[in-house]
């Protein structure tokens, strides 16, 4: 059968798909570094669970989006993965570039 599914190329005989290309030639970390990553920032999250004020919230937006692993499109940190708006809301949360 030509149209059998091949997981690793998609259809047979068809090439591989590209993953659009990222600021910097930056891309996510794998799924299972990215499960690591929340499993940190929920830890420090569980140990303080005070929200940050909106002065300090967008004060880290800020620093986020100025920095080249900052993916727009999809709000998020291409260095450890997260959604920035949850993740930068936390007094407790660390940028892994340590930006803040």
């Amino acid at each position: 059968m030509t149209d059998k599914k091949d997981e690793t190329q998609g259809f047979a005989n068809q090439p591989p798909k590209k993953r659009p290309a990222r600021p910097g030639n930056l891309r996510y970390p794998s799924l299972g570094t990215q499960a690591r990553n929340l499993g940190k920032t929920a830890k420090q999250i569980v140990k303080n669970p005070k929200l940050a004020d909106d002065n300090l919230f967008n004060k880290r937006m800020e620093i986020c989006k100025a920095c080249p692993a900052y993916d727009a499109k999809q709000n998020r940190c291409m260095k450890c993965g997260c959604y920035l708006k949850g993740k930068a809301r936390f007094e407790a949360a660390v940028c892994p570039l340590r930006k803040w």
